[in-house]
């Protein structure tokens, strides 16, 4: 289960699969480095297309100071450190100064990767994120206003446990709260869809729960 740690591992090339039925499974294999942790961190979704992370881990540099490699995939995502545009990916960067710094991986359409890292002499950092793709928000289109001549009867609204009453964009408990109404005050309705009634509140339409409003 995660969060995971494991210090017995062998170093070398090693098989790594995290993930469970219903899920899914992400799986690579790594190059693991003694006194060296190797970071893995990984978010399921709805399927491979919108699941993502990274690896982060350390490899001795050539010389002194502290560098980091970064790749993505897609390739030529932006990559910020500090709140720096540093370029696209993949890129290395042989100039980090100590301290923690933030690091954001960001590419239109898909969800951006934001992570600490700490720089080490003689150490380049090692850094490579799969991006997952941004779901889509299903925005529901208003329902156009209907001429008075289409409008129905009207109805009062009712006393509710709460002391007002959800107006919501579709007939269902599923839908998106546009608005609130309060006991005792009169809207014109357009119709009903069998435990909801249509309603024109403050000129925009929704919809309300049929055991809480009364014809009149």
């Amino acid at each position: 289960m995660s969060p995971y740690k494991n210090r017995a591992i062998k170093t070398g090339l090693v098989d790594i699969k995290i993930g469970q039925e219903g899920i899914g499974f992400w799986n690579k294999q790594l190059d693991l480095k003694k006194n060296i942790s190797t970071i893995i961190n990984w978010t399921f979704g709805k399927n491979d297309n919108y699941s993502g992370g990274y690896v982060l881990s350390m490899e001795r540099s050539n010389g002194t100071g502290s560098g980091i490699i970064v790749s993505s995939s897609p390739a030529k995502a932006t990559v910020f450190i500090g709140g720096e545009n540093r370029g696209q990916t993949p890129i290395f960067l042989a100039d980090l100064t100590e301290g923690d710094k933030e690091i954001k991986i960001i590419m239109p359409g898909f969800v951006s990767i934001n992570l600490g890292i700490r720089p080490v002499e003689g150490y380049q950092i090692v850094l490579e994120a799969i991006l997952p793709k941004e779901e889509k928000v299903v925005v529901a289109t208003p329902t156009p206003i209907q001429s008075p001549q289409e409008v129905g009867s009207r109805i009062k609204i009712l006393k509710t446990d709460t002391g007002w009453l959800r107006v919501r964009d579709l007939p269902s408990s599923a839908g998106l709260e546009i608005d609130k109404v309060n006991p005792g005050e009169i809207y014109d309705t357009v119709g009903d869809s069998n435990d909801w009634t249509h309603i024109i509140v403050r000129e925009k339409q929704g919809w309300v729960s049929t055991k809480f409003v009364e014809k009149i």
